[in-house]
């Protein structure tokens, strides 16, 4: 082979390596979201854990996590974020947000699948997934038709008698009423 032909076929395989190279894939999208307010995520499952685990103590959990922040070991993640999960154990998943190269572990009930990230679009505060505090109650489903008719249809509840007036005829309840006065 001539000193030409070697030098045009390197040429020819540099030129084929470098349009290979640019020619990647895109990236796929993130498969799942952050659901909730005061989502954090610590790169090992034990200290997630132990977060986790420090039930009624708000000050602890507060400096604990303040801590972890800080030092890198943990971080906070905004709600409806977009994330890979890159692992799962017991009731725990790793994700990872794209283009970072660090997985984070948190509870598996802090990130849904993408296709369900627009039912999650409620408020919690991170103390009511800890335990810390009552869990905020969801708005109650709208009556149907029936519900509303039957409802309608009711009279209002009379308000319960809070003093005892003797009458010559008494209903059971007024009767009752002045009974548990007395005592």
């Amino acid at each position: 082979m001539s000193y030409r032909s070697r030098r045009a076929s390197s040429a020819l395989s540099l030129l084929l390596i470098c349009m290979g190279s640019r020619a990647q894939p895109p990236a796929p999208a993130p498969d799942h979201c952050i659901v909730g307010e005061s989502v954090f995520g610590c790169r090992s499952e034990s200290a997630v854990a132990q977060i986790t685990a420090l039930h009624g103590d708000a000050d602890e959990l507060k400096e604990r996590l303040a801590a972890d922040v800080a030092s890198g070991d943990c971080r906070m993640f905004v709600p409806g974020e977009r994330v890979f999960v890159t692992g799962v154990a017991s009731d725990h998943a790793a994700v990872k947000l794209p283009g970072d190269t660090v997985s984070y572990w948190m509870p598996a009930s802090w990130s849904r699948p993408s296709a369900e990230c627009a039912a999650y679009t409620t408020r919690r505060s991170q103390r009511e997934k800890l335990g810390l505090a009552a869990t905020t109650q969801a708005d109650a489903p709208e009556p149907g038709p029936a519900e509303t008719l039957s409802r309608q249809s009711r009279p209002p509840p009379k308000p319960a008698p809070t003093a005892c007036t003797i009458k010559p005829v008494m209903t059971d309840a007024e009767i009752a009423v002045c009974r548990n006065l007395n005592r």
